[in-house]
C-alpha cells in the first residue's frame, strides 16, 4: 500500500510527510543557496565561510569587507543558459487558435528562459501548469519548496510532489501552505503543520486523465542531466557555488588589504608615551601623543608593501578555471564585438555550443511533455472556462533558433553579398537580414528594389554621391580601427581586474 494514498488515516500520512519534509532539509538549503548567490544575496554565505576559515578576531576585521560584486555564478548561468537565447518555434500539425492563445498569454518563451537558468542553476525545475484569473499558467517549482515522492520500482520518476507557497518572507506564518499532488488522484493543500486543510480532488473524481484513463500529474519536471539512480541531482554544479564563494570570500580579502596597504601605520617608539584612545586615523586629522619631559620619543610611518597584481594574477586563473569548466572561453568573458569575429568567437566557444545541443534534446522532450499536460489540463476546464479545445489528434514540434554570433558589420555584408551573387540567397533574404522586422520576403524585395531606384536617381542628380559617400565610410573606419584598439587595451585591464 502507498503510504500517501487517501486511504491512509490523514494522523499517519502528515506525520510521514511532516518527517519526509524535514528529511529534505539539507538538500533544499543547499538549493536555496544556490538561488540566493543567482539573486547577489550571498553576502552572510560569504561571511560563514570567512567564520570557517579565519579566526575570530580575523574575521571581525573583515566582517564590514565582504564584498560579492563579482557574481562568477551568475555570469556562469546566464551565459550558458542558451536553449531559448533564439525564439523557439512551436508548430502544431493542425491549426489551433487557442494554443496560440495560451502561447501569447503565459510569454512561453520568456517563461522557459526562466526556466533553463533555474533548471541549470539548481538541477531540476518542475512546472505546474495551473488556471489563474481565468488564465492557463505556468508555476515553477524550486527544488528549494518541494518535496517529491519517488516511485518505488523507479526512483527517478516523480509519483507525486507537494511544495510550499506562501503570501510572506517567513515561513513560520500561518499563511504558509503545501498543495500536494500525486498520481493516484489525490489533490489537497495543507496547512503549516502538514495537515488537510481543504480536499480539492480524490481518486474517485480526479479530472487529470490521458487517452488511456490514467490519471497524469499536471505537472511536467525539467533535469539539467537526464537522471539516473534519483530525482534530485545534488552534486553537479557543487564546484560552481564553491568557486563563487571562495571568489567572494577573496575578493572581500582584496578589499582589505586594499585597505591597509593605502593607509600607513604610524608608530611611536619612547618611554613614558601616552596615546589618547578614540582617535581619528585618517590623512586629515592630526595624531595627538604625549611623552614625558624626561623621556624621547620618535615617530615614524609604517608603509605595508602588498603585492597587489599577484592576488589579481590569482583571482583571473581561480575565474578562467572555473569558467573553462563550462566551455566558456576567457576571451568571451571580456572582450567587445569588434575585438574578434563571430566565427573566431564561435570556435573558441565549441564547447558550449555542444553543450546547448545536448539540451535542446532535454527541453525538446520536456516541451512535448508539457504540450499534451496544457492540453489535458485546458481541456477538461474547457466547457466551464468558455475555453476551445486544443484538438486531441495535434501533434507538437519545437524548434530551437541557432544563435547567431556577431560578426563586424562590413565582414557582414560582404559575407551576404557573396551569397546572394551565388544564388544561395534571393534578394528579399538579403534585405530582411539587415531589416530583420520585414517578415515578408516580397516585401523584402520590393523595398530593396526601392531604395536601388532611388539611390540611381539621386547618383544622377548629384555626381559627386559616391565621391562623398565613400570620403564618409572612410572615416568611419578609421573611427572604427581607432575604437577596436582602444577596446583592446581596455579589454587586457578588464582582464586584470575580473
Amino acid at each position: 500500500m502507498n503510504m500517501f494514498t487517501s486511504r491512509v488515516p490523514s494522523m499517519i500520512t502528515d506525520s510521514l510527510m511532516a518527517a519526509k519534509w524535514r528529511a529534505d532539509t539539507a538538500r533544499q538549503q543547499e538549493a536555496a543557496d544556490r538561488f540566493d548567490i543567482y539573486s547577489d544575496d550571498y553576502e552572510e554565505i560569504i561571511r560563514e565561510k570567512i567564520k570557517e576559515l579565519f579566526c575570530k578576531k580575523n574575521y571581525n576585521r573583515l566582517y564590514y569587507h565582504v564584498n560579492q560584486s563579482q557574481n562568477i555564478l551568475k555570469r556562469v548561468i546566464n551565459e550558458i543558459s542558451t536553449v531559448y537565447k533564439v525564439p523557439a518555434q512551436r508548430t502544431l500539425d493542425v491549426v489551433s487558435d487557442r494554443y496560440d492563445q495560451i502561447l501569447s498569454e503565459v510569454g512561453f518563451d520568456a517563461r522557459m528562459k526562466k526556466v533553463n537558468r533555474l533548471t541549470n542553476l539548481e538541477n531540476e525545475m518542475i512546472i505546474v501548469v495551473a488556471i489563474h484569473d481565468g488564465r492557463i499558467a505556468l508555476d515553477l517549482v524550486s527544488p528549494a519548496n518541494c518535496v517529491v515522492i519517488q516511485n518505488e520500482d523507479n526512483p527517478t520518476k516523480m509519483d507525486g510532489f507537494f511544495y510550499m507557497r506562501t503570501l510572506v518572507n517567513t515561513t513560520s506564518s500561518s499563511l504558509v501552505e503545501y498543495p500536494y499532488w500525486h498520481i493516484n488522484g489525490d489533490y489537497m493543500i495543507l496547512d503549516q503543520n502538514m495537515r488537510p486543510k481543504s480536499i480539492i480532488y480524490t481518486p474517485e473524481d480526479y479530472p487529470y486523465r490521458d487517452k488511456q484513463g490514467r490519471f497524469v500529474l499536471p505537472a511536467v519536471p525539467f533535469h539539467r542531466q537526464y537522471p539516473e539512480d534519483n530525482f534530485w541531482d545534488q552534486d553537479s554544479g557543487r564546484d560552481l557555488y564553491n568557486a563563487a564563494v571562495l571568489m567572494g570570500v577573496k575578493i572581500s580579502l582584496f578589499d582589505y588589504y586594499f585597505k591597509t596597504g593605502t593607509i600607513k601605520q604610524i608608530y611611536l617608539i619612547g618611554e613614558g608615551i601616552d596615546i589618547p584612545n578614540e582617535q581619528v586615523a585618517d590623512p586629515l586629522t592630526m595624531l595627538v601623543a604625549r611623552s614625558s619631559a624626561q623621556g624621547n620619543a620618535s615617530i615614524g610611518v609604517l608603509d605595508m608593501q602588498l603585492n597587489l597584481d599577484q592576488l589579481v594574477k590569482a583571482l583571473v586563473f581561480q575565474l578562467n578555471g572555473t569558467i573553462n569548466n563550462y566551455g566558456i572561453s576567457a576571451d568571451m568573458w571580456s572582450l567587445s564585438i569588434s575585438e574578434m569575429s563571430g566565427r573566431a568567437l564561435k570556435i573558441r566557444n565549441r564547447a558550449l555550443l555542444e553543450s546547448r545541443q545536448e539540451q535542446e534534446e532535454t527541453y525538446r522532450t520536456g516541451e512535448a511533455e508539457l504540450f499534451d499536460v496544457i492540453r489535458i489540463v485546458n481541456n477538461i476546464h474547457a466547457g466551464y472556462m468558455g475555453w476551445k479545445k486544443i484538438p486531441e489528434e495535434a501533434q507538437f514540434a519545437v524548434d530551437f533558433g541557432e544563435i547567431d554570433f556577431p560578426e563586424d558589420p562590413v565582414y557582414e555584408i560582404d559575407l551576404e553579398a557573396k551569397r546572394l551573387k551565388s544564388g544561395l540567397i534571393s534578394l528579399g533574404q538579403f534585405y530582411m537580414k539587415f531589416n530583420p522586422d520585414i517578415q515578408d520576403e516580397k516585401a523584402a524585395e520590393k523595398a530593396i528594389l526601392d531604395n536601388l531606384n532611388k539611390l540611381k536617381i539621386t547618383r544622377e542628380e548629384n555626381p559627386t554621391l559616391d565621391e562623398a559617400l565613400n570620403f564618409i565610410l572612410k572615416g568611419t573606419e578609421k573611427g572604427q580601427a581607432g575604437q577596436g584598439a582602444s577596446t583592446e587595451n581596455q579589454g587586457e585591464v578588464d582582464r586584470g581586474e575580473a
